[in-house]
């Protein structure tokens, strides 16, 4: 679930030897007692948590690019450049051209920021926050639900600016059409339009180490707070 694990550049072979490699160094430091009877049903019940488990907590570092692609896509709507979609290689989906180069510059950023070497930290310790056999809690779908409506909110903000000085940009090409009617404003406000877009988008670009940074820690503070519900 996580962007950078499920991304179709990894093939399925790769992805199952990392996942192995991790097992095999992770599964002798856990501190807590693991079943040995593994065709029991108990085992079965603890795998099927692990399952859930483990894709609830790659939908939550998941959500931190989901809310960069939102801005994308937020900011291609209001710079009329809708119409501008490339495949993403990554889920399959049509997206427009601003939230895939964001989308891009985030896994930079993540690497850059050894948001790779994080994951495999925060996943080695949430075998001791959250204990095998009680990983699923009411409170931990909250946190889920939660963070989704974090994920709209996020984009939000950070499509805001430029929403604003887009409305006021068209806002005045409406007030020349009523002060001068006879220009084509068609041809004259679409390349204006995009102009000022566009360095909006460079601008949003330049101080998107700092949001990035920003969300990463909103989502390592959510993963606290479940820790601190566990008593960890």
């Amino acid at each position: 679930m996580c962007r950078c694990w499920d991304n179709s550049a990894l093939t399925v072979r790769v992805r199952i030897i990392l996942s192995l490699a991790l097992a095999i160094i992770i599964t002798p430091l856990i501190p807590h007692p693991i079943p040995h009877d593994l065709l029991s049903l108990n085992s079965l019940i603890l795998t099927v948590e692990q399952i859930l488990w483990g894709m609830l907590f790659g939908l939550m570092f998941q959500f931190l690019f989901l809310a960069l692609q939102l801005a994308g896509q937020i900011l291609s709507f209001n710079m009329g450049m809708s119409m501008a979609v490339m495949n993403d290689p990554s889920s399959g989906a049509s997206t427009t051209v601003l939230a895939e180069l964001i989308n891009v510059y985030a896994i930079l950023l993540f690497f850059a920021m050894d948001g790779h070497l994080l994951l495999v930290s925060v996943l080695y310790k949430g075998f001791t926050y959250w204990p095998i056999g009680n990983a699923l809690h009411p409170q931990t779908l909250r946190t889920i639900a939660l963070a989704f409506s974090w994920v709209l909110a996020s984009a939000s903000l950070l499509a805001l600016p430029t929403t604003f000085i887009m409305l006021i940009v068209q806002g005045c090409f409406g007030l020349l059409n009523r002060i001068a009617p006879p220009l084509n404003l068609f041809s004259l406000g679409f390349p204006i339009n995009m102009l000022v877009g566009l360095v909006c988008f460079a601008t949003l670009l330049y101080n998107l180490p700092d949001h990035y940074l920003h969300l990463a820690n909103f989502v390592l503070q959510q993963l606290d707070a479940l820790k601190g519900h566990y008593g960890g």
